[in-house]
C-alpha cells in the first residue's frame, strides 16, 4: 500500500507542461502548438526547467477506502522529481518520500526505506515520460516524438480534439485539448495501478483551472480515474516555475 503514493506526483504533472512522417502529423503538431501558447508560450517552458507544487487531495485504497493526503512536488528536466506525501491512515500518520534522480529511485516511508522493484522503477520512468509530455513544449522540439490526431470528442461535457504522442520504448500517452479554450482537458494512458500492478487505462483530468499572477492558466483541481473508476482528486494550492532546483533536492 505505501507504494501507491510513490505515484500520486503525477496527478500535478498536468501542470507542467523534426519533420512530420505521417500525413496527420502537421494537425497534430499545429493542436499541440495552439494549447502550448494557451498554457503560457515556449519562451516560459525553455526558460524554467524547474517546477515546484504544493497541493492537498484525497485517494480511495483498495481495503482502505478514502484517505486524505498533502504533498509537495518538485521536478526538474530532463530526469528529476522528488515528491513527498504525508498522509493519516487508522490514527498512524505517515509520511512517503520518493526521489527519482536519472537512473537513481528511492522509496522511503518515515524514514525506513521501502524496496523499490524493477516493477516500480519502470512505473516512475513512465510517470517521468509522462510529465514530460505535458509540458508540451518537448513534443514540438524533440524528434522522437511522433504526433498523430485522434479526432474530436467530449472530455466532462466540453469538446476536445485528441493528439496520440508516441515514443520509442514508451506507451502512447494521448492528450486531449479544449478546442474552445486550446487547454489540457485530459491526458490518458495505461499504466500499473501503483495498488495492484494490474495494467488499467488511467485518465486524468483537469476540472478547473485559474491563472496566476502573471496570467498564466493553471490546473486547480485534477481528477484520476483507473478504468473509469474515480482514484483520486486533488487540489492545487500552489506552483511555483523556476529556471533551476539545486540537485541536493534531488539526492537521498
Amino acid at each position: 500500500m505505501i507504494r501507491a503514493f510513490a505515484f500520486t506526483l503525477s496527478a500535478a504533472a498536468l501542470v507542467a507542461f523534426a519533420g512530420a512522417t505521417r500525413a496527420d502529423d502537421a494537425e497534430a503538431r499545429a493542436v499541440v502548438a495552439k494549447a502550448l501558447k494557451a498554457h503560457g508560450g515556449e519562451d516560459l517552458f525553455a526558460k524554467n526547467k524547474a517546477m515546484q507544487s504544493r497541493n492537498k487531495g484525497k485517494m480511495d485504497l483498495p481495503g482502505v477506502g478514502e484517505v486524505e493526503f498533502e504533498q509537495t512536488a518538485s521536478s526538474m528536466l530532463p530526469d528529476k522529481f522528488k515528491e513527498t506525501v504525508e498522509l493519516s491512515i487508522g490514527g498512524q500518520k505517515i509520511s512517503v518520500v520518493t526521489i527519482a534522480n536519472g537512473d537513481k529511485f528511492s522509496i522511503a516511508a518515515n524514514g525506513k526505506d521501502v524496496e523499490v522493484t524493477d516493477g516500480i522503477k519502470d512505473a516512475l520512468r513512465g510517470a517521468r515520460h509522462m510529465m514530460k509530455v505535458a509540458r508540451l513544449a518537448p513534443l514540438l522540439k524533440d524528434k522522437g516524438y511522433e504526433l498523430s490526431l485522434i479526432g474530436e470528442s467530449k472530455v466532462e461535457g466540453k469538446a476536445v480534439v485528441g493528439v496520440r504522442v508516441s515514443m520509442k520504448d514508451q506507451k502512447d500517452i494521448s492528450l486531449f485539448f479544449d478546442k474552445g479554450t486550446h487547454l489540457l482537458a485530459k491526458l490518458e494512458h495505461r499504466m500499473a495501478d501503483p495498488t495492484t500492478g494490474n495494467e488499467v487505462n488511467e485518465e486524468r483530468l483537469v476540472l478547473e483551472y485559474k491563472k496566476n499572477a502573471d496570467g498564466v492558466p493553471m490546473p486547480k483541481r485534477v481528477a484520476v480515474k483507473h478504468d473509469g473508476k474515480a482514484y483520486l482528486e486533488v487540489e492545487v494550492l500552489e506552483i511555483t516555475f523556476l529556471e533551476k532546483i539545486d540537485d541536493g533536492e534531488f539526492k537521498k
